[in-house]
């Protein structure tokens, strides 16, 4: 089955990039100042919008 994908971001020359107006309205209103957090589950990558605290 292919992959599919809803959104893309191109990856500027400093290596950021924007998150997409459709990622951004699937995460929950996105601000200045938020977190975006980054799981890795083998060789898939998960994103998620959240707080970050001291790490144990």
């Amino acid at each position: 089955m292919p992959k599919r994908h809803f959104a893309q971001a191109k990856v500027t020359q400093r290596k950021q990039i924007a998150v997409p107006k459709k990622v951004r309205e699937r995460l929950g209103k996105v601000e200045e100042g938020d977190f975006i957090l980054f799981y890795e589950d083998g060789k898939r990558i998960y994103i998620e919008k959240g707080r970050i605290g001291p790490v144990p």
